[in-house]
């Protein structure tokens, strides 16, 4: 376990010298520096980065709305059926029965006619454009007013965050 010195001596290794370089200053000197410095601090009107004001967002919402009281429109439940709920509030934008569509929207002939996503139609009868449509057709109240929410709620602060682009 020995080592072989230039004079040929072995010699253990707890005979081995350990060089220590020395400070360039002592604790107390660099206390005294970091306890001299005031600290830093930022700018009152700091922003690390720049919020986006949100505008694509805000536009999505009212153009789901707007879309989901025109297919109301279309719908027109009391001269297309029997069983409406909320005729004498809502006239024709009154909504299907609770039977037929318990989200209280439209029925399921005016969301097909108004683009509803259906295999057959675009595999077989090449309705490609029903691909895209069917992203903007809502099956009711309940269904416009949480994917609103969410997007009220998440996509606003993300498009703050990131901008509209990204």
């Amino acid at each position: 376990m020995g080592r072989k010195t230039p004079s040929g001596n072995s010699s253990s290794e707890s005979d081995l010298e350990i060089k220590v370089q020395p400070r360039n200053s002592g604790p107390e000197e660099c206390d005294q520096r970091l306890h001299s410095r005031p600290p830093q601090i930022p700018p009152p009107n700091y922003q690390p980065y720049k919020k986006w004001p949100p505008w694509l967002v805000p536009i999505i919402i009212i153009v789901n709305i707007v879309l989901f009281i025109f297919v109301m429109y279309v719908n027109d439940c009391p001269r297309n059926s029997n069983n409406c709920f909320g005729i004498d509030f809502f006239g024709r934008y009154a909504f299907q029965d609770v039977h037929e569509n318990p989200l209280l929207g439209p029925s399921t002939t005016t969301l097909q006619k108004l683009g509803a996503l259906d295999v057959n139609k675009v595999v077989e009868g090449k309705q490609i454009w029903r691909l895209f449509s069917c992203m903007w057709l809502h099956a009711g109240v309940f269904h416009v007013a949480a994917n609103m929410l969410s997007l009220l709620f998440v996509g606003i602060r993300l498009e703050q965050e990131f901008g509209f682009c990204k």
